[in-house]
């Protein structure tokens, strides 16, 4: 007994030292327990994993701009909520990374991982596909805009709006290319229209050009050859009358001169009979090409140049008979006669019987 007893304040600092000791283990263990971050409750095959319970019941919504997101880059986009429990004090990025070594398949280069947690401001991963194409300002810039919506417990419309952002971003912009090529389009298709515009304006105007033209030789030509028969009409009567007075010769000379200026009346309104019952060269009905009407001014200049020569035959003609009846003995040189009238007219002198 006195043994023990002298043993007895060893047994008390034994006592207290392992106490002391199991203290430090349980210590460290609850610390370490409270500082390393898990794994996400989700696997690592799913799309979103709500931890935190941040999303509540629009967890499909968030889904469904995640299934956008992919769609549109082509990426695998995984977005994780975190308690701050888990957190323990610790940031954002270490806790990607943590679960990055439980799921090395979120190491790929078409990754987006958002992670969310209340109270910290987002965290985005980029793989390599996208990296570089986003820096921490645009982010933190993306962050900004949306901290109404985080701050104030809404993070599942926060969630989407940075994955809607994050879409955008990255998504290339071919805005420039396609109003440049409309714009090309618009400019092609104006200049072609305006040319097409044009060129039936100067088509219309150049035919309309020579239809007037046309028509002015048909009138003058009808007007022409309409004297002839007329003036042609006016003289047989009187012309019959002096044959009876005038002298032999006279007389065969005065009818052989109007015979022959009659023949050619007579083929120039045989000629004009043709060109008006041709629809080509008529001039009436639907309209025509320029060459075309081109073509019937030629036919009617013609005619009008080819009833130039009846036109003066029965001029001579007249003024003999206006001669002769004054004087039917006068003599009358009919070849000077025609020949004053072609000069005066600058005409070549005809042939004729």
């Amino acid at each position: 007994m006195p043994t023990i007893l002298k043993r007895f304040p060893f047994f008390i600092a034994l006592l207290v030292l392992l106490s002391i000791a199991y203290v430090g283990i349980q210590t460290r263990t609850v610390h370490a327990a409270t500082t390393q971050p898990t794994v996400p409750a989700g696997s690592c095959g799913d799309t979103i994993s709500d931890d935190a319970q941040l999303f509540g019941n629009r967890v499909g919504a968030v889904l469904a701009q995640a299934q956008a997101t992919n769609s549109s880059l082509q990426a695998d986009t995984r977005v994780v909520t975190v308690t701050q429990a888990k957190l323990a004090g610790s940031n954002l990025h270490d806790y990607y990374y943590f679960v990055q070594s439980k799921c090395p398949n979120w190491a790929g280069q078409n990754f987006i991982v958002l992670v969310v947690a209340k109270g910290y401001d987002p965290f985005l991963h980029l793989g390599s596909a996208f990296n570089g194409k986003i820096t921490a300002a645009d982010f933190q810039q993306m962050t900004l805009n949306n901290r109404a919506q985080l701050t104030s417990g809404n993070y599942a419309q926060g969630s989407i709006n940075v994955l809607q952002q994050v879409q955008k971003k990255l998504s290339p912009d071919y805005t420039w290319l396609w109003v440049t090529l409309a714009v090309l389009a618009i400019l092609i298709i104006g200049g072609i229209l305006a040319f097409v515009f044009l060129r039936r304006r100067q088509n219309a105007t150049v035919e309309t050009q020579a239809r007037e033209q046309a028509v002015t030789a048909k009138e003058a030509t009808i007007n022409l050859i309409s004297s002839l028969g007329k003036k042609s009409k006016d003289l047989s009567p009187r012309i019959e009358i002096l044959l009876a007075l005038l002298p032999p010769n006279t007389a065969t000379q005065l009818h052989n001169l109007f015979e022959t200026s009659k023949e050619k009346q007579s083929r120039a309104e045989e000629h004009l009979g043709n060109l008006l019952s041709n629809p080509a060269t008529n001039l009436t009905g639907k309209s025509a090409q320029a060459d075309q009407y081109a073509q019937a001014q030629r036919a009617y200049q013609q005619l009008y140049n080819e009833a130039q020569e009846p036109q003066y035959l029965l001029q001579g003609v007249g003024t003999a008979v206006d001669r002769l009846e004054r004087n039917p003995q006068e003599p009358i040189d009919f070849r000077q006669l025609l020949a004053s009238g072609s000069a005066q007219r600058g005409i070549s002198q005809p042939e004729y019987s």
